[in-house]
């Protein structure tokens, strides 16, 4: 079974992955992506806005850098896992990703946004929901 694993450092993608250890725990023979999608809204992203190089630069190092440590910790615990970094929207690199690569399975964080925030605004798992055909795990 394939499972993409959607991780941006908060602490509920944290959670994620705390839940994919232990699946990886019982069923080694899982095929494992973590995909993190670095997008706009970076806390770095303020101080790079003359230039436009620069962001990206820093955006694909921050974000890089978290990936590496997640792969790092799960390898340290002999599962083995597959990385990927992405630019964009992150709902729509889910999705596109999910579609294109054939993946079975979604595990992602739940933000916790008011309903009525989560309502107006939209939020990564409710597009994410809305827009694959496979099963979808939200952690908190």
């Amino acid at each position: 079974m394939k499972i993409l694993v959607a991780y941006d450092g908060s602490e509920a993608s944290s959670n994620a992955i705390k839940y994919v250890r232990g699946l990886l725990a019982n069923h080694k023979s899982l095929d494992v992506t973590i995909l993190t999608v670095a997008c706009n809204d970076a806390p770095f992203a303020k101080d790079f806005v003359a230039n436009p190089t620069e962001a990206l630069n820093a955006c694909k190092s921050y974000f890089g850098d978290k990936l590496q440590k997640v792969k790092e910790s799960l390898e340290a615990e002999g599962h083995k896992v597959n990385t990927l970094l992405e630019f964009g929207d992150a709902a729509q690199v889910i999705v596109d990703v999910v579609k294109k690569q054939g993946f079975d399975r979604v595990i992602m964080g739940r933000r916790g946004l008011s309903t009525l925030t989560g309502f107006v605004l939209g939020s990564v798992s409710a597009k994410v929901l809305a827009n694959v055909d496979v099963p979808v795990t939200l952690v908190k």
